[in-house]
């Protein structure tokens, strides 16, 4: 039983911002000198703050960087609210925002409705949602108006699930069909 000195080979700094919300953060890597992976590597420490966890433990599954180039601008730059809203733990603004987030979605692809209820309806109707997910979606709005006008949440972590949800309904009006043109047979 010996004490290893723990000599620092390095220290560097930098500013990165996150491609996905846009959230900017400060990283310090170190490397100590005897410190080396499974190949005999460097194996540096990396820091990042505020902390990587700023909320409590979760880690978002938010759109990446490309998908994020494929959609309209409004609905680009809706999302990284959101994902900001969810990154600050902002439970009642993360509800509003996944509610305004479908409204967007209406808007842009000019689904017409007396409400938000009756446009999620036209948005099956034009195919642009399956039968199934049409229900689904009212949940959102749903939240979205329990956030806004009971100024309640359903916790993090179902609004989490409210998020993939809204991933998932990006990802097939915007993104599949982008892909699907860059597949030629």
């Amino acid at each position: 039983r010996g004490i290893v000195e723990l000599r620092r080979s390095f220290e560097e700094y930098h500013v990165v911002k996150c491609l996905g919300c846009d959230r900017l953060s400060f990283l310090r890597i170190i490397q100590v000198e005897n410190i080396v992976d499974e190949y005999g590597d460097p194996s540096p420490f990396y820091f990042n703050y505020p902390n990587d966890q700023l909320n409590e433990g979760y880690s978002y599954d938010f759109l990446s960087a490309d998908d994020m180039s494929a959609l309209p601008v409004m609905i680009s730059e809706l999302y990284k609210e959101v994902a900001k809203a969810f990154n600050a733990n902002s439970d009642i603004l993360s509800g509003i925002g996944l509610r305004t987030l479908v409204e967007a979605v209406c808007i842009n692809q000019k689904i017409t409705g007396k409400n938000l209820k009756e446009r999620i309806q036209n948005l099956h109707k034009m195919g642009l949602v399956s039968k199934k997910e049409e229900p689904i979606l009212d949940k959102l709005r749903l939240i979205g108006n329990v956030s806004a006008h009971q100024i309640k949440s359903l916790g993090m972590e179902q609004l989490e699930h409210a998020l993939n949800i809204v991933n998932h309904i990006i990802k097939s009006i915007y993104i599949l069909p982008m892909l699907d043109k860059k597949i030629i047979i």
